[in-house]
């Protein structure tokens, strides 16, 4: 294919694209927000903890590692080969080290019950979780590097009625819902998915492999393994609070706190799906010198979700006896949640803000920037929710986030717009 011609494709498919995924994630959304809101009636506190922390945490991490090693380079290398051959032996790579990463994750979990000797099926249904919906990044990933957003859609639309069929059944059978069976239900949904998806791309079950394949990640490892620091620190940044308190609390301490960022889950699911979607447009744009275009487009982008977020958060303060009787009454009714969902929405609004430049530079190539920039949010994170912790109650270490938000927000706005002037 001839780069006008993938430009010309590009802009046949913008209007689609957006429209597509906007009714995809909401559906996505929808589903986690009426799921998480099942649980939080259904499940103990306890329960709900180890849910939240494998659901926004140890899954988050693991996908973190699958989209700096696999998924971005896939969606920012690929898009612009010409060769069709060089792109499928790129794809492959990119397939099999996805196929290692699962392994990986399996295995990682069958030690760790080995190590800690805890009930066995509470931590096999976390691992097969944490793995299935890493996995998963790399199909949903795939439609996005063949500019094909429909199958992406297609493939979170199943997610979303499989995961609606086997919920149900949950319900039907047991009064009291227990984080493994739902762990196993989200598992199967993901697994339904991810086959849909690969099947609608590929046509075919399996494709041959070869571990000579792997030679080619060499260069590609020179710029990863920025993007695997960079990624790893920044969830740790928006993530320290669930690690610290998990460890040193228990998940009955984190519990309101997960509770609190139910209600911006899915704008976080969101800004992530727009991230995957638009990195290898951005990646087309960049190889054509149309830095200016992608300027106006991060200028356009982070106004429209800041706004978003803003009105988000006034909506919720307005509504909040409603809110607050439907969602925490019954138990959290002992927690300051209007304080907790009000730190979320400031969170929240610093990281709309700082999500289109980190992609620019994802597609710049640039992830040593990234990385670094990660790695002074990661440690303001840490220091200033440790510290709080010691001095405050739980839910004042939001504001250690906040912060390491606020500085990644004013740190990559001005980093990329000076990148994309020089470049």
């Amino acid at each position: 294919m001839s780069r006008p011609s993938l430009l010309t494709r590009l802009g046949e498919l913008a209007s689609q694209r957006y429209l597509l995924s906007l009714g995809a994630q909401a559906l996505v959304s929808g589903f986690h927000f009426g799921l998480n809101y099942l649980l939080l009636q259904r499940m103990s506190l306890f329960d709900y903890g180890v849910f939240a922390f494998a659901f926004f945490t140890l899954a988050q991490f693991a996908s973190a590692v699958n989209n700096a090693l696999i998924s971005t380079p896939l969606t920012v290398y690929t898009p612009t080969l010409e060769d069709e051959q060089e792109r499928s032996d790129k794809e492959a790579m990119f397939s099999l080290l996805n196929i290692f990463l699962f392994l990986f994750l399996i295995c990682l979990g069958l030690g760790y019950l080995w190590y800690s000797g805890l009930a066995s099926n509470l931590v096999l249904s976390v691992t097969l979780f944490v793995a299935i919906y890493a996995a998963r990044q790399y199909s949903r990933s795939l439609g996005y590097a063949r500019l094909r957003p429909l199958v992406t859609a297609t493939g979170d639309a199943c997610y979303v009625f499989s995961g609606l069929f086997f919920t149900a059944l949950l319900v039907w059978q047991f009064e009291d819902l227990k984080v493994e069976w739902a762990l196993l239900a989200l598992s199967a949904a993901n697994a339904t998915a991810m086959i849909v998806e690969r099947l609608r791309l590929d046509r075919r079950w399996w494709r041959s492999y070869q571990i000579s394949q792997l030679v080619q990640y060499k260069e590609i490892w020179l710029q990863s393994r920025w993007a695997l620091i960079g990624a790893l620190t920044t969830l740790f940044l928006a993530q320290a609070h669930s690690l610290i308190i998990t460890w040193s609390k228990g998940p009955t301490a984190f519990a309101p706190l997960a509770a609190g960022f139910v209600l911006f889950g899915p704008v976080r699911v969101a800004l992530i799906t727009w991230q995957n979607m638009v990195k290898p447009e951005l990646a087309v744009a960049l190889s054509h010198n149309r830095n200016d275009a992608v300027a106006s487009q991060i200028k356009r982008t982070l106004t429209m979700m800041g706004v978003a977020v803003i009105m988000l958060g006034i909506g919720l303060m307005v509504l909040w006896p409603f809110v607050n009787e439907v969602m925490y009454a019954e138990k959290y009714s002992d927690q300051p949640m209007q304080l907790i969902v009000l730190m979320w929405a400031a969170i929240t609004f610093f990281a709309a803000i700082y999500n289109a430049p980190a992609a620019a530079l994802q597609a710049l190539k640039d992830f040593r920037v990234l990385a670094m920039s990660s790695v002074y949010g990661a440690i303001i994170s840490a220091v200033m929710v440790s510290v709080l912790l010691y001095f405050t109650a739980p839910e004042y270490t939001l504001l250690g986030i906040m912060a390491a938000e606020a500085f990644m927000a004013v740190y990559l706005l001005s980093i990329v717009f000076s990148r994309l002037k020089t470049t």
